[in-house]
């Protein structure tokens, strides 16, 4: 397993962000990962619009998963309306 680092923007406009946060945590859960740490940033001003918005909610997850299990998170992840963007980064041991 490795470890990972993955900042995703949500719809800031959406009433509760920690649904969709649990919802993400359930999904690294399901692919076999376990969940280090969650960081909710909260709303911030985005550099550009994304679908005609100018404000997003930035969550960070620490994480450890099969390297083989990054594509599907990914793909999912792209699945859904109110995820805007996501960026997995592996950390370094």
């Amino acid at each position: 397993m490795r470890k990972y680092e993955m900042l995703v923007i949500l719809d800031a406009s959406t009433e509760n962000q920690s649904d969709e946060i649990l919802k993400i945590e359930e999904l690294i859960k399901t692919l076999g990962g376990s969940l280090t740490k969650t960081n909710a940033w909260g709303k911030r001003v985005l550099a550009y619009p994304i679908r005609k918005k100018t404000e997003g909610y930035y969550v960070l997850f620490n994480f450890e998963l099969e390297p083989a299990q990054t594509f599907e998170l990914r793909r999912v992840l792209g699945l859904r309306q109110n995820v805007y963007r996501q960026l997995v980064l592996v950390l370094d041991d």
